[in-house]
């Protein structure tokens, strides 16, 4: 149930270092927390970068420059040709009380906006979505004070599998990795819906909106 003393904002970042993104997400996770704000839907895309999560195996990112966060999972790759979405949820207000319920929710929100395009997509057997025998999406979620941050990926470009070709990401060869052809502003769109759907509607703002909190 959303928070009645403010609105749930939903932005488009753009295109946002990774480290910037990370810093404005633990901020929004306190802001949610407190009830400054409800819970947030984030939208951006990342300059290159390679990150790795609680699950690392550095075996799995020989020679390659990382980013350590506090995420599930091991290395992965965000970087052009991606839509990235971060949901920043208040897991008990919303009556989720089980983090695999909210990882299946993602799961469902992914398959259901790629399906909109004509991609069929399945859970693999770890959180993700395969289509036709390739993975095209990725979730790794962080949760504190039972909010979550961090989120998901859609690969919807040829232009990413490049950074992928340097890691075994989450354990996997590179050539498993694969992408789904739809623009990025149609998937966003379809994303937001099924998140509004299986969550509660948001109120879209400026990306500045949130420069505004100390």
């Amino acid at each position: 149930m959303e928070n009645h003393y403010t609105i749930s904002p939903v932005a488009d970042l753009g295109t946002i270092d990774y480290s910037d993104s990370l810093t404005l997400q633990r901020k929004l996770v306190e802001r949610v927390r407190t009830g400054e704000i409800g819970d947030v839907l984030l939208f951006l895309d990342h300059p290159p970068v390679f990150t790795v999560g609680r699950g690392k195996r550095q075996e799995n990112y020989v020679g390659v420059d990382v980013k350590e966060t506090e995420r599930g999972g091991d290395v992965t790759y965000h970087g052009p040709g991606q839509l990235v979405a971060y949901p920043i949820i208040d897991l008990e207000r919303n009556k989720i009380n089980d983090v695999r319920k909210f990882v299946h929710l993602i799961e469902g929100v992914i398959i259901t906006s790629i399906e909109k395009f004509g991609y069929f997509g399945q859970v693999g057997e770890e959180p993700g979505i395969w289509v036709g025998g390739k993975k095209v999406a990725s979730i790794g979620l962080a949760i504190r004070d039972k909010i979550s941050f961090h989120g998901l990926s859609v690969n919807i470009s040829e232009e990413v599998l490049d950074g992928f070709n340097r890691i075994n990401p989450c354990g996997l060869k590179p050539e498993t990795i694969g992408f789904v052809k739809i623009d990025r502003e149609d998937l966003k769109k379809e994303l937001r819906s099924s998140f509004e759907r299986s969550i509660h509607p948001f109120t879209e703002v400026n990306a500045d909106y949130f420069d505004r909190m100390k």
